[in-house]
């Protein structure tokens, strides 16, 4: 019942309220597109477009795949928006293919400029990720890195986000109220918060103590 405003093969379109505000929805929204290119790759089926490249990861599409991928928006609009991204810093666009003659773009995004400029702190998935463990020290912080969101903060996100994100600082999770995985968890909200609330137990932490979603989540729900 969910998808019932969907028709076969789509998708929402997500956005955070915040960066569609300063950056305008096309080019908030192809951020999140391409964040969620480069993270959620186990259900994509086309994985070819996804390239390693210097330890990071890069998506590969044409501007012809992108009207498709995105959905409504203009093929004038979607270069404006990578224009406007790039010329930001917010995303760089190379071309990887080692067959020269294949003039392609590739895409990543820039999580440092990211935060620098909104201030959004954003884990980038690993190639090889270390399983956590019963016996391994974990070590969390006093006072949490993340700032609580202020009132006007969580009025610019969905209330199904606004709960969820709430419920996970009550357990001392250190997660921001921007964080795009409050966005994809929003089925997955009972798995999360059991997670999170049985961490101290599972991993022998203190619970007193803030751990982020990395320290105590499993490797598939912090994979987004």
């Amino acid at each position: 019942m969910k998808n019932i405003l969907l028709q076969n093969n789509e998708y929402p379109i997500i956005a955070s309220p915040m960066l569609s505000k300063e950056l305008g929805l096309p080019a908030a929204s192809f951020l999140q597109k391409l964040y969620y290119l480069l993270n959620e790759t186990g259900k994509y089926k086309r994985k070819k477009n996804l390239t390693q490249h210097n330890n990071r990861k890069w998506w590969f599409h044409t501007f012809e795949e992108w009207t498709s991928t995105l959905g409504f928006f203009s093929l004038s609009t979607i270069k404006r928006a990578v224009s406007k991204l790039k010329e930001l810093g917010l995303i760089e666009i190379h071309k990887l293919d080692s067959n020269k003659s294949m003039r392609v773009n590739y895409y990543t995004i820039n999580y440092k400029k990211l935060k620098e400029l909104f201030g959004i702190s954003v884990s980038q998935t690993k190639t090889v990720a270390k399983p956590k463990t019963e016996t391994e020290t974990i070590v969390g912080t006093d006072t949490p890195v993340e700032p609580e969101a202020t009132p006007e903060q969580l009025a610019t996100i969905p209330s199904q986000n606004r709960a969820l994100y709430r419920q996970l600082r009550q357990h001392k999770l250190d997660i921001a109220f921007d964080d795009p995985r409050l966005h994809f968890w929003g089925n997955k909200t009972n798995t999360v918060i059991a997670y999170t609330a049985s961490a101290s137990n599972r991993l022998n932490i203190k619970r007193w103590q803030w751990h982020t979603p990395e320290q105590v989540l499993p490797e598939h729900l912090i994979r987004i």
